[in-house]
């Protein structure tokens, strides 16, 4: 099922609810905060992006709108605080 919602910055997201049971997003969340290599872990949060949004161009989509909502810039912070918001609108809908 496809969940769609609005972050409070305003990025509208779609998301396939099944993205939330799927291994590889624990597997690449789980190597990325294990690992002291900061290349690595960046590499593991940039697959996970791409695992959840389905292609480097919608990556940058996203990315964009990040920037866009936030004074032209997109922080690792920023990007991570969006997404974490529209996963728990994941979980909310699918409760």
């Amino acid at each position: 099922m496809i969940v769609k919602g609005k972050t409070e910055s305003g990025i509208q997201f779609q998301l396939d609810s099944k993205i939330k049971d799927d291994v590889r997003l624990i597997y690449l969340l789980t190597k990325a905060s294990k690992t002291e290599d900061t290349m690595e872990a960046s590499t593991c949060v940039m697959d996970l992006f791409t695992l959840i949004f389905g292609s480097d161009e919608n990556v940058m989509v996203f990315m964009n709108e990040v920037a866009d909502k936030h004074k032209g810039v997109c922080t690792a912070k920023e990007m991570l605080a969006e997404i974490t918001e529209m996963f728990d609108k994941l979980k909310a809908k699918n409760s």
